[in-house]
This record gives structure tokens, sequence and C-alpha cells, in this order.
């Protein structure tokens, strides 16, 4: 009888000690699709931290859809605790300084966009400070090129063409090139290019090219933008962590960005091929293409900073000045 109550107290201590130590949080991202780079960043960065915190901290993930968070809302999700970590990647209505990154034409090059992110995270944790979240760490796509479902193997293909994009500065670009975009986030893609709601969709291979190429015909490799998301977390719940989990948590995620950006970097040619080996059209941007349509967006640059803020116009001319342009 003595051994037994002995044993029963020992798994009762044992169990409020898991208890006590276990911290469980929420992570929702706005891509449906689990085997894409910018989501299996996310899962090495929560086994990183479970792994190095031995248990203490504990993150399920949620896809994209899975969850009634819409991609535009997962800002404000954060910014209330609904889920502790997000990844960000349609913030450019509640953080409006993150499309500046997005300026179709300005950053044409890998070279480019790493200066332009250095230069505005300040900037974002200063925006993501103000609504009780903590930067954690940013990505970006490969270029963000054109596909359709019809011919768009050239600028003057775009007229008419109903195309999705990710944000108001991708959906400028089509309307000075004729045609009609419509902001979708990551979840309602492929049921909108199915029923015909748009023609095509602005993405990378390593993107959302991974999950609709089976629905489009054409690719146009116009490198319009690039499109960045950032690993946010709840301020309060970060805080609550000890300071060795916070140090952990922090290095884990900026890890994974990093990793982020250079594995669809890696691989976007080579997908892009297999896309071709398949039957989908592939069609390259030539100088002279390029060279039009920056001519054509530079105004656009000033008239988005000067809409914004005092601090955009700032962080532009820093930008336009490190890569020169």
């Amino acid at each position: 009888m003595i051994l037994i109550r002995a044993l029963a107290a020992a798994l009762l201590i044992s169990i409020a000690a898991r208890a006590r130590a276990a911290t469980v949080w929420e992570c929702y991202v706005y891509n449906p699709v689990a085997s894409l780079p910018s989501v299996q960043a996310i899962v090495r960065l929560i086994d990183s931290v479970k792994k190095q915190t031995n248990g203490e901290l504990e993150i399920n993930l949620h896809l994209g859809g899975s969850l009634p968070i819409k991609a535009t809302d997962i800002t404000a999700a954060v910014g209330d605790n609904v889920v502790q970590l997000g990844d960000d990647g349609f913030a450019t209505g509640t953080i409006p300084i993150t499309a500046i990154l997005r300026l179709p034409m300005l950053l044409q090059s890998e070279q480019d966009l790493t200066k332009a992110m250095a230069i505005l995270r300040p900037h974002l944790d200063e925006a993501y400070g103000k609504r009780g979240i903590v930067v954690l760490g940013q990505y970006a796509y490969p270029f963000q090129v054109i596909w359709g479902k019809k011919k768009i193997t050239s600028l003057a293909d775009i007229k008419g063409l109903k195309l999705r994009v990710t944000s108001v500065e991708q959906g400028e670009f089509v309307r000075r090139f004729g045609g009609v975009s419509l902001p979708l986030g990551s979840p309602d893609v492929a049921a909108a290019l199915d029923r015909g709601v748009v023609e095509g969709v602005f993405t990378a291979s390593s993107g959302g090219g991974l999950t609709w190429h089976d629905l489009l015909k054409y690719r146009y490799g116009f490198p319009t933008s690039y499109v960045n998301s950032t690993i946010v977390v709840n301020r309060e719940a970060f805080e609550k962590l000890p300071p060795p989990s916070q140090k952990i948590l922090r290095d884990a995620a900026a890890t994974s960005a990093d990793w982020a950006t250079a594995e669809m970097q890696r691989v976007e040619d080579d997908v892009t091929a297999q896309f071709g080996k398949e039957g989908m059209v592939l069609t390259a941007a030539t100088p002279e293409d390029i060279k039009e349509a920056t001519e054509k967006l530079r105004p656009y640059w000033d008239e988005w900073a000067s809409k914004h803020s005092t601090e955009a116009v700032a962080i532009l001319k820093e930008i336009r000045t490190a890569v020169g342009r």
C-alpha cells in the first residue's frame, strides 16, 4: 500500500511538472500546402524550438484555410493572441510599409532584394511593435512572374486578362498594362482559377507554381517584383517565455527565414524546367520588355511613397540609392 501511494504521488508530481513546463502555442501560415519550402521553413522552426527547449515550448502548425483566419488577417490574429506565431505574407493592408519591397520593377536582382530587406527591417520592427507584435525574421520568394490559362508570352498579352495579385502594388502593374487585377490569398486561388474568376496569377515557380501549375498553361518569366513574408510572434506570449527560450525562438526563426529564401531561389529554375517538360509554355522576358516596364512603373514608386507617409518617402529614397535605381 505504501509503495502504491508513493508511486501515485510520484505520478501526480510528474504530471504536474509536465503541465507547468509545457507551453503550447498555435501557429498559422497562409499557404495551404505543407510541402512548399515556405511552409517547410516554419516546420523546421517548430521542430528546432521543440528540440532545443526539450519540449518546453510546443507549437502546433495550422495551414492556410484550416482556421477561419483570412491571409490578410494574420497580423490581427497574432496581435490579438488568437494565434501566437504567424507567417504574415499578406500584411500590406495592416503594415503598409511591407509593400515597399513589392513595388513593381524597383528591385531587379537578389542583391537588390538583400539590400532592401536590410534597410526595411528596423521599420518592420517599429510598425509591428505598435501592434503588440515582435518580428522574428523575414524571407522572400523568387521573382513573381506571370502565369496564365490563356496565352501570356508578352507584356501586350496582359491587356484584358483577369489576374490574381498578392497586393495593390502588383495590381498597379496589371492596370498599367491594361489588365484587371484581383487580390487573393493563397487558399482562394485554386478555386478562382478553376471557376474562371481569374485567368492567371502572379507567383514564383517554387511558391504558388508548385500548387497551381496543373491549372495553368503559360508561364511568362517577367520579373515584376518580389514578395516578402514576415515571421511574427505575439509580444505578450513571447515575453512570458524564459529568456533562453526567447533566444532559441529568435535564432530558429531567423535561420528558418534565411533557409526559406535560399531554398526557393535554389529550386526555382529546376522547378520551372520541370513544368516545361510537362507541357507548360515557357517564355522569358526580353531586356526590352524589362526596360519598358521599368520606365512605365518608375513614376509609381514616388506616387506610392507620397501617398503613404514621410517615412515611406525616406525609406524609398534609401533603397533607390542602395540599388542604383
